[in-house]
């Protein structure tokens, strides 16, 4: 059974994809624009909705030409969208940046290496390697381990930040608050130190001219958007888009 919902899962996807790259080709005379997300950009509540274009916040963008990359690794970084920025041959007249709390939100010593261990080849590409390797940086206890940001502050501001700036028309969306005493949809409780996220995104907010900052989200904000405190709902994600909109 899970292999046939697999399976259907992913027909439904690859017809979604196809149906709008058809309509991107309508689109061919106007403004590009690239959007590269974590598992934020698009609606999570179901298999046939993740990933898919027509649950994001696309539909805000119908005047653009739009390639999308949703949450295309299972530790989907900045790293990742660095990666395939120095290898991309197109240019976009807008790229929406909308990573980072895989990043900066503090996660078990065992899923910190585990998440090394898929970036180490592209880390050390970089020459980049010593910033991760005996961490001494933990946080509170969680699941029965010490806790990492996976990005020091440090490692952001010489290594990824002076990359960013020198990325053309770029739009970095931020990470809205989590609220300690509601989960929403997630099924166990988040790290208490979890909030410690924002000031990694502090830094990057202030550090780049064109932003969408979250980190002012009240309560009822943050129920209302959210599913979980960090993935959104539809609500959520159009706002974001009607954002991201007027700051092209």
């Amino acid at each position: 059974m899970k292999v046939f919902k697999k399976i259907v899962v992913t027909l439904n996807l690859k017809i979604c994809r196809f149906i709008y790259r058809a309509f991107l080709i309508l689109r061919k005379n106007k403004k590009s624009i690239l959007i590269y997300t974590d598992s934020r950009g698009t609606e999570i509540d179901s298999p046939f909705k993740q990933r898919n274009p027509f649950y994001s916040y696309l539909q805000s963008f119908n005047e653009y030409d739009v390639d999308y990359k949703f949450c295309p690794y299972k530790f989907t970084s900045i790293l990742d969208f660095i990666s395939y920025y120095e290898n991309s041959n197109k240019k976009y007249d807008v790229i929406v940046l909308h990573c980072g709390i895989v990043d900066f939100a503090p996660r078990p010593v065992s899923s910190y290496n585990q998440m090394l261990s898929l970036k180490r080849d592209f880390l050390k590409s970089k020459g980049w390697e010593d910033y991760f390797e005996n961490r001494n940086d933990f946080l509170n206890d969680y699941l029965g381990e010490k806790t990492l940001q996976f990005m020091s502050t440090g490692f952001i501001e010489k290594e990824i930040l002076p990359i960013l700036k020198e990325v053309d028309n770029l739009i970095y969306v931020g990470i809205n608050p989590v609220l300690i005493d509601w989960d929403g949809d997630y099924w166990r409780k988040r790290p208490s130190s979890i909030n410690q996220q924002l000031v990694q995104d502090k830094l990057v907010l202030q550090s780049l001219d064109n932003t969408i900052d979250l980190s002012g989200w009240n309560e009822d904000e943050i129920k209302k958007y959210t599913v979980d405190n960090v993935h959104y709902n539809k609500d959520g994600l159009n706002k974001i888009g009607r954002n991201v909109l007027s700051n092209i």
